[in-house]
């Protein structure tokens, strides 16, 4: 395949480095504009991104062989998570001649992880995509926060435009989502300043910190994995204390003032709950488990039934260990519908989609792979530190930020489904093991 394509003129690497140029607006677009920004809508023959974008990397991968497979070769967690997509296409083979696209719809669930493969591969092929990437994403963070908190707030509004040829409105903006790309404004903002200055980033803080509010009125799944993922880039922060304590006091004054002045946003979400702060009060309070008015306590609930169902059945397939396979909607097969709808496929939690899918072989490759990525990126930190390699300590914290923010919020979102955050999840994944790794197949610049 490569001295073929040499005769043509394509020179190998030259369509992993394509991909990582391609690969920053792919992000940005995500970020930006959610499910608008999902596939090009074409009367009749939508055309999927990312599904583009993988496209993009598996030939770059056929004319580049050798640059694909070195990392794999070198990294034993990428070896994990070969092993995970390699469980994920068996399980999906069988259902193909029965269910056919919905098969390869559901598979969306392993294989986006690809992007991790074809960036580390692309990341082989050009050093420098870093820095760039870096660039991009400190150019994109201002507009980026400025336009979330707008895109959030608009996006129930009925009259907004929709993307030509498509139901899907350009406002569609989902809270899990928007917490997120919240996140990691905030956490590139204080991991990599750049010319930022402290009163630079404080400002655009409270801009985040804003975005999240609103966020956890509409979405506690989004609130939780926003703090978890804060709290772990915390951890490998210097005087985090006093930045606790700031942004502790900071929420806490404008919390109160809003409160005391019964802020309201004139527009309601999608599920009827208020932008206000009386219902980000109500939301985290739920948390602890106590009774909530609206209908918090119904959604838990619902989730909780709707999960316990899918595993019941399971195990009544006597399908635990392997899975029941992709195509079959779980959610119908358990008399579990989304608003009357046939249209939820998953128990809305994409760890036990995992499970449901791949069964408890899946799950423990997933686990392994989770433990094998946190070990090596945690164990890399004080070596980056020591050999002067600070830009790479700091973006392995910010992978681990995402990571965990994406993780914790798709117990509540079935996210890795939707490539608005598995393929920010995946390259992140791919990001880290290239920036942890102390292996010669990535530059020590």
């Amino acid at each position: 395949m490569s001295s073929a394509l040499r005769r043509t003129g394509v020179q190998p690497g030259r369509l992993f480095d394509l991909y990582g140029r391609l690969l920053g607006p792919l992000l940005a677009g995500y970020l930006l504009f959610d499910r608008a920004f999902a596939y090009v809508h074409l009367p009749g023959s939508p055309l999927f991104v990312a599904e583009m974008m993988l496209g993009l990397g598996s030939v770059a991968a056929l004319t580049a062989t050798r640059r694909f497979l070195l990392p794999v070769s070198n990294e034993p967690v990428l070896a994990w998570l070969a092993a995970f997509a390699l469980w994920g296409l068996i399980r999906t083979v069988p259902g193909l001649a029965t269910y056919q696209l919905d098969a390869v719809r559901d598979a969306a669930l392993w294989y986006y992880c690809l992007f991790a493969f074809f960036v580390t591969a692309a990341l082989a092929t050009s050093p420098d995509l870093l820095d760039r990437l870096i660039d991009q994403l400190a150019r994109l963070t201002p507009w980026l926060l400025l336009w979330l908190p707008l895109g959030l707030l608009l996006t129930p509004v009925a009259a907004a435009p929709h993307v030509p040829f498509s139901p899907v409105s350009v406002l569609s903006h989902k809270a899990g989502s928007t917490a997120i790309a919240a996140l990691l404004a905030l956490g590139s903002m204080w991991l990599l300043p750049g010319t930022r200055s402290p009163r630079n980033r404080a400002g655009w803080s409270i801009v985040a910190f804003l975005v999240l509010a609103l966020v956890a009125t509409q979405n506690r799944g989004g609130l939780l994995g926003a703090v978890a993922g804060m709290a772990v880039g915390l951890a490998f922060m210097r005087h985090r204390f006093g930045l606790v304590a700031r942004a502790v006091l900071v929420v806490g004054v404008g919390l109160s003032v809003a409160t005391l002045l019964s802020v309201q946003a004139p527009v309601t979400g999608l599920q009827g709950r208020a932008f206000s702060a009386s219902q980000l009060v109500a939301n985290v309070v739920s948390l602890g488990g106590k009774e909530s008015p609206g209908n918090l306590g119904g959604t838990v609930e619902g989730r909780e039934q709707l999960w316990s169902r899918i595993l019941d059945k399971q195990i009544a397939d006597g399908h635990l260990a392997d899975g029941s396979g992709f195509g079959q909607n779980l959610a119908t097969e358990v008399g579990v519908y989304d608003e009357g709808k046939d249209t939820l496929r998953s128990p809305h939690n994409s760890h036990l989609h995992i499970v449901a899918r791949l069964g408890v072989a899946g799950l423990s490759l997933w686990i392994a792979l989770w433990v094998a990525w946190y070990w090596q990126l945690i164990g890399s930190c004080r070596r980056l530190a020591r050999d002067g390699l600070h830009t790479r300590r700091q973006l392995a914290v910010l992978s681990m930020m995402v990571t965990t923010s994406v993780l914790v919020s798709c117990f509540f979102d079935p996210q890795l489904e939707g490539p608005q955050v598995a393929a920010l999840l995946w390259t992140a994944f791919g990001i880290g093991v290239a920036v942890s790794t102390a292996r010669p197949w990535f530059g020590r610049t």
